[in-house]
């Protein structure tokens, strides 16, 4: 029988604490990109640090800082490492805020932000390792809040003319509605759950509001959910204004740590207020006339998707003729669902 010298028994583990060492940093997530698959129409980039949109092409790689843009007619369609999937619809400006990856153990790192439009993403099921740890790690915020998404379909849509942020959650295919989880957290640290086929709406600093099934919007608005149409933002400046503030990673990441933290997801919240009525040229009560008037419309409210807003009731008649009648009723919208 051999024996071994103390000195090999020293060098031996010396050598195993090395290739451990330098094994554990080889597994560490790294920077990665998004690359571009897919695009129609007009589809612009704008690295960090530039100040000019250039032309995109497929097969370009977006990184941390960079931004994307699809204008009208347009769309573009993403891929990420970990094998999700971005669509950013027509009139949309959108931005990687973070995006680390390591392919051996398929943790991930990934902020996005919507400075305006709509963006919809198929987020692949995180490590095992994230899911034992109940965490997403894969965030889409907007200037109200941050949807922090757990493997399922969510559809994040801003409009910065209304200051509204929708968040509509479906189920990946082969996964359950109860199974497809998202914890939408408002900037001020409300939060709620929003499980598959339903959605909540947030307008400014208005906590967000319960979750609605998906089902009740008329069937032609359910369909324009899950496309790339999104004409809710077609004018706004945010498409071509340079300079925009974009959130960091870490801002993001607060957000939700806080959030989560402080106030458990659940789907009994304070629901969204009655927002004012302003004069945007939506219908009245949709939630796309948003402005700093302290007068609320009467009557019920219906919560509309920003870009498929039902038609207008004719107003109200007063009632009598003289004088001393009541003014008559601003229009409302007819559809459902109402609060």
């Amino acid at each position: 029988m051999q024996m071994l010298r103390p000195r090999s028994i020293v060098v031996g583990l010396v050598a195993s604490l090395i290739v451990a060492a330098w094994s554990s940093a080889e597994a560490q997530m790294r920077p990665a990109s998004a690359e571009l698959v897919r695009s129609t129409g007009r589809v612009d980039l704008m690295p960090k640090g530039q100040t000019a949109w250039t032309p995109a092409s497929v097969g370009a790689r977006l990184v941390e800082g960079d931004q994307i843009r699809a204008l009208a007619g347009g769309t573009a369609e993403l891929n990420l490492p970990d094998g999700s999937t971005i669509v950013v619809a027509e009139n949309t400006r959108f931005a990687v805020t973070k995006l680390d990856y390591d392919t051996a153990t398929r943790d991930r790192d990934a902020s996005f932000h919507v400075v305006a439009g709509k963006v919809r993403a198929q987020v692949s099921q995180a490590a095992v390792s994230l899911i034992r740890a109940r965490q997403s790690n894969f965030n889409i915020s907007t200037p109200n809040g941050v949807a922090a998404v757990r493997g399922t379909i969510v559809v994040t849509v801003f409009n910065p003319a209304t200051q509204e942020t929708l968040t509509y959650v479906f189920p990946s295919p082969g996964q359950s509605p109860g199974s497809a989880h998202v914890t939408y957290v408002a900037k001020n640290g409300q939060t709620v759950t929003i499980t598959g086929n339903n959605f909540v709406r947030q307008v400014g600093n208005n906590p967000p509001g319960a979750p609605q099934p998906v089902g009740t919007l008329p069937a032609t608005v359910q369909a324009a959910v899950l496309s790339a149409q999104n004409s809710s933002t077609q004018n706004a400046n945010e498409l071509i204004t340079v300079s925009i503030v974009l959130p960091t990673a870490q801002e993001t990441g607060s957000i939700v740590t806080t959030g989560i933290g402080t106030n458990p997801p659940t789907t009994t919240i304070i629901p969204v207020s009655t927002p004012p009525i302003g004069n945007t040229g939506g219908c009245n009560g949709c939630g796309q006339d948003v402005k700093n008037n302290p007068t609320p419309p009467p009557g019920p409210v219906v919560q509309c998707p920003p870009d498929t807003a039902p038609p207008c009731e004719p107003p109200g008649r007063g009632t009598g003729n003289g004088p001393s009648s009541k003014p008559a009723r601003p229009p409302v919208c007819a559809s459902q669902p109402c609060d």
